[in-house]
């Protein structure tokens, strides 16, 4: 239904720069009439104008743009700049600043990236990066138009009534289970202690729970401790847990300290390395009511993303921006260390079956309630604009 709003406002503003374009050339042909046929100026114009429609209407037609069948199909990309830019112009967003959420760190580095280089401004649009304690509630307060976060952490809450939909992967990666260098233990096994940062039901639980079922065991095999992120390695080193799991931001310098021996990854293992970790997702009601706007914003994270993909130099620069601007604390080095350990540019059809296998996953573990019917949730939480011909400027 959703889909239907989307392509009727847009077609109506289609079918109305097609026609102020058409009512132009058809004026300046009646211009050149006896000025005292007024009648016959208003028929010529108004057939010039019925003229166009039925040429769009007819696909066959030479010259028909192609914008309605665009739109319908969310393939913006068939469209020039021009009928792009014009169909931009008519919606709300384009005359105010846009809010693209945004509070530091390195998970999300293709958002500052497309506003410090410029993307979202070749892409026309007016954008500010907004810091937010709390993405969910701020969407809800309309304080942003866009978040971005782990997908183990937004499914949950699209479930809990967040409106957002997710219209692009931004990397692999980004979690790994650890265990102590001299542990007995080279991979989960019944029993363990399993340490996770945050809350039951949160990230880290979310993600530990999907370790221990590609393995083979369920939930119930193990004890479960939440952490507080600064308590969790002395957790694992005082023996309170056998292993734990957290972001491979803290993990892999651990790893290379020699401090702890990953056992499981996201970012590294054959079943999750091709995966998108985080998403880009946009705020429901302003998508419904701005979808080029929110296809500018995804095609410019995405050109961010490409860039990042293109060249070690790209991503040492990324790093040197982060750390310049007190995104991430840290080192340059170790910013870099982690960028090259990611994936980046990942295609829509990469980020539909990481959303989508993650819903299928989520509701046999229970983690999604029985309630939800994962057919209808995966149509609910995915917008998938066609992105096949993007290239990084």
């Amino acid at each position: 239904m959703r889909k239907q709003t989307l392509y009727k406002k847009a077609l109506s503003v289609s079918t109305a720069v097609i026609c102020a374009f058409s009512l132009m050339a058809c004026g300046t042909v009646v211009a050149g009439s006896n000025s005292g046929k007024e009648e016959t100026k208003q028929e010529e114009m108004e057939d010039c104008c019925a003229g166009k429609d039925e040429a769009k209407a007819d696909d066959s037609a030479e010259g028909d743009s192609g914008a309605s069948s665009a739109i319908a199909d969310n393939t913006y990309g068939s469209l020039s700049e021009e009928e792009l830019d014009a169909l931009y112009k008519e919606e709300a967003a384009s005359s105010r600043k846009l809010h693209i959420a945004y509070s530091g760190g390195l998970c999300q580095v293709a958002i500052p990236v497309a506003y410090h280089y410029g993307f979202f401004e070749k892409e026309g649009l007016d954008t500010e990066l907004t810091n937010v304690e709390d993405s969910r509630d701020a969407l809800a307060a309309g304080k942003i138009d866009t978040a971005a976060g782990m997908i183990a952490q937004w499914l949950t809450s699209v479930q809990n009534g967040v409106d957002i939909k997710f219209t692009l992967g931004l990397h692999t990666g980004c979690a790994a289970a650890v265990v102590l260098p001299d542990s007995p233990y080279q991979g989960f096994e019944k029993g363990m202690k399993i340490g996770f940062v945050g809350a039951f039901g949160g990230v880290y639980h979310n993600i530990a729970n999907r370790f221990v079922a590609h393995d083979g065991f369920a939930g119930n095999d193990f004890t479960w401790l939440g952490f507080d992120q600064s308590a969790i390695l002395l957790a694992l080193q005082e023996g309170e847990v056998d292993a734990i799991v957290v972001s491979e931001q803290l993990s892999k310098a651990w790893v290379d300290n020699g401090e702890v021996r990953q056992i499981r990854s996201l970012t590294t293992d054959d079943d999750f390395k091709d995966e998108a970790c985080c998403v880009l997702g946009i705020a429901g009601s302003f998508l419904e009511e701005n979808p080029v706007a929110s296809y500018k914003i995804t095609r410019a994270v995405y050109k961010a993303s490409l860039w990042l993909r293109e060249s070690e130099e790209n991503r040492k620069e990324a790093a040197k921006m982060l750390i310049e601007n007190g995104y991430v604390s840290g080192t340059e080095e170790y910013s870099l260390e982690l960028l090259n350990y990611y994936k980046f540019g990942l295609s829509p059809e990469v980020t539909e079956k990481s959303l989508y296998d993650s819903v299928d996953e989520y509701s046999q573990l229970g983690i999604l309630s029985k309630d939800t019917d994962p057919e209808e949730f995966k149509q609910k939480i995915y917008y998938a604009y066609d992105l096949s011909n993007v290239v990084a400027d």
